[in-house]
């Protein structure tokens, strides 16, 4: 036996359930936008005007480095905590004598930056002790000096597993 009524849909439950789906919809997109917000800043640069103006230089730098002709190599063994930076000039001879230093970044999490002296073991190697607070993804960017200045950056994402 059907009860009257029982099964007609009438516009006011289309609407209802209308209305309902378009709540979950805005609470989940809500949720999502304050999760996003809270997570990370977005913020990439303190002075991104600033940056911007001074790209001439960067692209005069850049011609400058391939200039050069130098190799490098940025190797890290998670096993042994173990930075090395390997250079040589455009015949493959080792570059001596130079100041290296390392930026190591966490690309997914602010706070974990962090500046890394490496020191000539071997003709054309530097090497550094490196304990990475996270695992995971971490750019390495290596810059070179010598007594004129800046001459030659490097970089390489490396994997830190345990």
């Amino acid at each position: 036996m059907k009860m009257a009524g029982a099964g007609r849909f009438t516009g006011r439950k289309f609407l209802a359930v209308l209305l309902g789906a378009f709540a979950v919809v805005s609470a989940v997109n809500g949720l999502m936008i304050w999760s996003a917000l809270r997570s990370w800043t977005g913020l990439v640069s303190d002075s991104a005007y600033a940056d911007g103006l001074g790209f001439d230089r960067v692209l005069a730098e850049s011609r400058a480095e391939a200039a050069l002709g130098w190799h490098d190599r940025i190797d890290y063994d998670a096993l042994t905590r173990r930075l090395t930076v390997t250079l040589a000039d455009r015949a493959g001879r080792p570059l001596s004598g130079l100041q290296l230093g390392a930026r190591w970044l966490r690309p997914t999490r602010e706070g974990y930056d962090r500046d890394i002296a490496l020191r000539e073991t071997a003709p054309g190697r530097y090497e550094a002790t490196v304990r990475p607070p996270l695992q995971g993804q971490w750019d390495v960017r290596v810059s070179v000096a010598d007594a004129r200045g800046p001459r030659f950056h490097a970089a390489r994402r490396v994997l830190v597993m345990p």
